[in-house]
Formats: C-alpha cells, sequence, structure tokens
C-alpha cells in the first residue's frame, strides 16, 4: 500500500461511526467548483447563483488557493474545523476569531522546507487582507446558497437514518463500498485519491464522520490528517431531486435493504439466491449490462456477492454475509 493513500479501518462492524449534517463541507465544496475549477459536479443554476452573488475583489484574491490541486487545506478555511457545526454562523464566526498571522504560520510550516505553491502567496504576503476577502466571499456566497441548503434537509435526514440503519445491521461494509466519494473503500480500507505525508496510515480509535454533501453529484472532500477524527464528505444521494435532475426517489424508498444498499444493489442481492449472470440480472432490472457489472463489483468488494465460474459463464451468488444482511433487512423499515 502505497504510503499517505490509504487509510486501514480494520474490522468495520467495530468502527465509531457518526454523522454530521455539515453546512459548511458542503459550501466549500461549492466554492471549489464555482471559483477553483475543481468538478464537484454544482448543477448550473446553483453555480450561477452563488458566482452573481460574491464580489469579483474578493474572487480575485482568494480564487488560485480554492483552485489548489495539494492535498492539505486549514480546517478553518476548508470551514470543517468544528466537525460537529450544524450552523453556518457558528463556522463564521470561527473565521471572524482566526488570527491571520498564526494562520498564514499554519500554512508556512506545513510546507517547510520546500517552496511555498504560488496559490498561497498572497496569504502569506497579507495575511489580514486574504482572510477578510475570504470571510466576505464565504458570507456572500452562503447567504445566496442557504435557500437550495434548506431545499436538501429531507435528502439529508433520509442519509442520517441510512447510516444508523446500516450501523446497527452490521452493513456498513455496503454502505461505505457505495458511497459516491473519490475515496474508494475495500476489504477494511479507504483508498484515497492523492497521497499525502501528514495522512495516518489507520483509523485508531479515532470515530469515522460521514458528512453527506447537498453541493453537487460528484462532490467529494475527506479530511484524513487529524487526530481526533476521519472525515468522508461525499454526494448525497437523490440531490437530483432538488436539482431538478431525474432519478431515483429516495423517498420512496421504505424497505430496509434499498435503504442501506440503495434501490439496485438491493434488487441484485434479492436477486442472486437464483445464481444469475451479469447480463441476466441486467435484463431482469431493466438496468444496462455496464451499470449491473459496476454494482456487482461493489458488491464483491463488500463481501456481500460471491462469483463460480462455470465454462464460459460466470455465476453470482450471495456470500454467507450477502445473505444475512438481506434476511436481516428484508422487513420494511419504519417510516421516516
Amino acid at each position: 500500500m502505497l504510503a499517505g493513500r490509504t487509510v486501514r479501518l480494520g474490522a468495520v462492524d467495530q468502527v465509531n461511526v457518526r454523522v454530521s449534517r455539515h453546512p459548511g463541507v458542503t459550501l466549500f465544496s461549492v466554492l471549489k467548483d464555482v471559483f477553483g475549477g475543481r468538478a464537484h459536479g454544482v448543477p448550473e443554476p446553483w453555480r450561477d447563483t452563488v458566482r452573481r452573488a460574491v464580489p469579483p475583489r474578493t474572487v480575485a484574491a482568494v480564487g488560485p488557493m480554492l483552485a489548489s490541486r495539494t492535498c492539505w487545506i486549514p480546517d478553518r478555511l476548508a470551514l470543517v474545523d468544528d466537525l460537529g457545526a450544524s450552523h453556518m454562523t457558528s463556522l463564521e464566526g470561527e473565521l471572524a476569531d482566526t488570527d491571520p498571522a498564526l494562520l498564514a504560520e499554519e500554512v508556512a510550516a506545513f510546507h517547510s522546507p520546500h517552496p511555498l505553491p504560488p496559490e498561497w502567496r498572497p496569504l502569506l504576503d497579507d495575511p489580514a487582507a486574504f482572510l477578510a476577502a475570504y470571510r466576505d466571499l464565504v458570507g456572500a456566497a452562503w447567504t445566496a446558497f442557504a435557500p437550495l441548503w434548506q431545499q436538501a434537509d429531507a435528502l439529508l435526514g433520509r442519509e442520517v437514518e441510512r447510516i444508523g440503519l446500516a450501523a446497527v445491521t452490521g452493513g456498513l461494509d455496503g454502505l461505505l463500498a457505495g458511497l459516491v466519494s473519490e475515496v474508494r473503500y475495500r476489504d477494511g480500507v479507504l483508498h484515497l485519491p492523492y497521497p499525502c505525508p501528514s495522512h495516518l496510515a489507520d483509523l485508531g480509535r479515532r470515530p469515522l464522520v460521514l458528512m453527506p454533501m447537498a453541493s453537487g453529484y460528484t462532490a467529494s472532500m475527506y479530511g484524513a490528517d487529524r487526530e481526533d477524527a476521519l472525515w468522508l464528505g461525499y454526494a448525497v444521494p437523490g440531490l437530483g431531486r432538488i436539482a431538478g435532475r431525474g432519478g431515483q426517489d429516495t423517498g420512496s424508498v421504505t424497505d430496509g435493504l434499498s435503504l442501506v444498499l440503495g434501490p439496485v444493489r438491493a434488487g441484485i442481492l434479492r436477486h442472486l439466491p437464483g445464481r444469475p449472470t451479469v447480463s441476466e440480472l441486467a435484463h431482469h432490472l431493466h438496468i444496462a449490462v455496464s451499470t449491473a457489472t459496476y454494482h456487482c463489483r461493489q458488491l464483491e468488494a463488500a463481501g456481500l456477492l460471491r462469483k463460480d465460474r462455470q465454462g464460459r459463464q460466470v455465476r453470482l451468488l450471495p456470500s454467507e454475509r450477502g445473505t444475512a444482511l438481506a434476511h436481516l433487512l428484508a422487513a420494511p423499515a419504519p417510516p421516516g
């Protein structure tokens, strides 16, 4: 395993999983997409709403930092210093209380002894001006985005319910493998997209904080360098319901298996006792073969599916864990 690029979780059923409906991580994802050129799949009308609300002078001052492709950014600037924050007011208060000189020292210390990346030069040249511009940008962007965040409240609540159900029923393997995120989960290990020397290689006693983001269809962020927690931000399922794009109506899902795995993977798991091929699954579920193949790989990675080769055919079967999970969650979930 590449140092700085993986985090070992160990036995996933022993992981202390928490969930945070955190406005800061969603807003920072929006800022990275709109002003940093980092694609998080923010719907174009939302991008226009935020872009029009922010003064160009603030974008010119902090845009290079938002466009940074380095593996690290101070938690205060990423708006995730307090992982349990549920209101943007407290996060804006933290920015207002931040000492510009100390922030500049933190950035310089992290990059030392290597040359400072050019996107951080405005902060070190004039810390007070940089931080003031960033506060203005965050405030203006949140004022514009707050109504969209409120529209996502039901989706976020549903995701909290889904994570809670997975945690108490032994379904975290399947849930983690199915997150829409650049971070990939397989066999008790999180695979990170960017290597960074400050990443901690083992979860240890840290909680895993899941942070669903109502920002974009491909939104993904994480923090693996903190001693108090490992956090993972990912696109909340069902975002298309409030962003004008069609798709599954997660609010209509009433059975526990679909709530934990999603409707497609739940359907696959239910049909595995019949030992189908991938093509047969795709035909029965009315999905593309490529889609069925992708979801089967994720179920296999989570230890819920196994393969049996018979000549030229590959038959799919539920693993012992997959069978147990399907039976455990066969009853309808309680209404949300």
